[in-house]
């Protein structure tokens, strides 16, 4: 069959290839060793584990799709893996003090619990921060998009990415720009910090809404959450309590931090907890799930209010996928050139809300509080993990078009797509996958995104958040991408 030579150098111009490259990255940042009682105990714990690929649950290639290119990205993702915030370590340091003063012995997988102390060296300095694996997770990812993304880059230009006012937040993205741009990092890279507070005029406009909306309410799961959590708890606590002889009482909270433990622990110090060793895959599933209700019914498809607080952000960043701006303006009134992998970095409610938002979870039944739905989609494990990531892919694509007059002409037909990724496995929009690769046509999402925050209300009526005479309304959602000059809004060196 004769292909025209044009077409041939057409596709080759934008970076279209005959075969999938072989990436060097790593699929995981780190191992995932099994444990004494569990197979894989780092691939179940929701929020609480490290960074996880995750599985490819539609059976659709992460390569790609044939005759197209991705000529533009927006990557949002979750800090990296952290040291636990001070109400948490309180926890961890309030069980080591029950389990010293108390007159036990333990066997079996319990048998370390006389010698075990909280991993942290020097909490003054860690807690809340991002840990050495977290660090890991941030650069690996640099390096992963930049090798994913060979055109999406010109070596020596000024790269920038935006974060969250959240030191851990803003560790990530400073390890990440490193991980991007290697030893040019702190010539070339800078960080965009948005402030989510105490600015009434930035209402709807930073990379944590709910900060500044009064009307917002994390039920953390609410009663769903309980429910299950009586009913996978009390079998592990009886199993566990029968290992411990003496006045030691094992609690449902004691229960419930053990997966934690073995998650926290092990991406702190960099080797496989001895908490991992306590529960089964199985166990850890049912933890899993309590997860899934306490995102789901906290900040995701379950709620009213939370669930839009990420629209305003999308719609604005779908916008900019449609009509990708050259160029932003400075604080001083300079412009800058806005890059076509545009990256921020939050926190994990907001990557819940943004990810609900997208409309990936459309098809999910509500889940259920008393029974364990192993064909769910919803799994927070896949997405929420430490340094979870959700990925808009504008894919910009080849067809050829119908035959004109002469037999063995052939017309190249440009359209562009959007493909979704979470973590690195290809989610599709249920109603709208007709695309390559189950994509999106960029003018069908663009519609359904608008659609949907139109029906959601007006969002500062909403939340009933103060106005100020620079309030804008409606709310900008992103305007940070393009506009340096608010005062919420701050360039920072690497």
């Amino acid at each position: 069959m004769y292909i025209s030579k044009t077409l041939v150098i057409s596709l080759a111009g934008r970076g279209v290839r005959a075969t999938a490259p072989q990436y060097l990255a790593p699929r995981q940042d780190v191992e995932f060793p099994s444990s004494g009682s569990a197979t894989n105990p780092l691939q179940w714990l929701g929020a609480n584990g490290p960074w996880y690929s995750g599985p490819n649950v539609f059976g659709i290639s992460p390569d790609i799709p044939h005759n197209c290119h991705v000529d533009r990205a927006a990557y949002v993702s979750r800090h990296g893996s952290r040291y636990p915030d001070q109400g948490a370590y309180d926890g961890w340091v309030s069980m080591y003090e029950r389990l010293q003063n108390a007159n036990y012995t333990a066997g079996g997988s319990l048998s370390f619990l006389s010698s075990w102390r909280p991993v942290l060296t020097n909490p003054a300095a860690q807690v809340g921060l991002e840990n050495p694996t977290g660090a890991k997770e941030s650069y690996d990812l640099g390096y992963t998009l930049r090798t994913r993304y060979p055109d999406l880059y010109q070596e020596g230009d000024d790269f920038m990415v935006w974060a969250n006012n959240y030191t851990r937040v803003l560790q990530t993205a400073s390890m990440f720009i490193r991980g991007f741009l290697g030893a040019t990092a702190s010539r070339t890279g800078s960080i965009v910090s948005v402030t989510s507070k105490g600015f009434p005029a930035a209402v709807g406009d930073s990379l944590a809404p709910s900060d500044m909306c009064p009307n917002f309410d994390d039920a953390e799961g609410g009663d769903y959450k309980s429910t299950w959590d009586d009913v996978w708890i009390p079998p592990i606590k009886d199993r566990l309590q029968a290992l411990v002889q003496g006045n030691l009482t094992l609690t449902a909270s004691d229960i419930n931090q053990i997966p934690y433990l073995c998650g926290s622990e092990s991406h702190i110090t960099g080797r496989l907890s001895p908490w991992c060793d306590v529960v089964t895959d199985e166990e850890l599933k049912q933890y899993e799930y309590s997860n899934d209700l306490r995102y789901y019914y906290g900040v995701g498809p379950g709620t009213d209010l939370p669930k839009k607080m990420m629209t305003p952000f999308l719609n604005t960043s779908v916008g900019i996928l449609q009509n990708w701006p050259s160029e932003g303006t400075r604080a001083d009134g300079s412009t800058f050139k806005i890059p076509y992998i545009l990256v921020s970095f939050l926190n994990d409610g907001q990557l819940t809300e943004l990810v609900t938002a997208s409309g990936i979870f459309d098809g999910q039944p509500p889940l259920a509080a008393t029974k364990k739905d192993d064909d769910r989609l919803w799994v927070v494990s896949r997405f929420v993990s430490m340094r979870g990531t959700i990925a808009f892919e504008r894919l910009n694509c080849v067809g050829i078009g119908p035959k004109g007059p002469e037999a063995l002409r052939r017309v190249a037909l440009n359209d562009t797509y959007v493909r979704i990724r979470l973590n690195d496995a290809v989610y599709p929009i249920p109603s709208c996958k007709n695309g390559p690769g189950s994509s999106c046509k960029l003018t069908d999402y663009a519609k359904y995104v608008a659609e949907k925050y139109a029906s959601e209300g007006n969002w500062i009526t909403n939340c009933n958040a103060t106005v100020v005479q620079h309030t804008s309304t409606p709310v900008k959602g992103a305007s940070f991408f393009t506009d340096l000059s608010k005062p919420w809004v701050r360039q920072l060196a690497v």
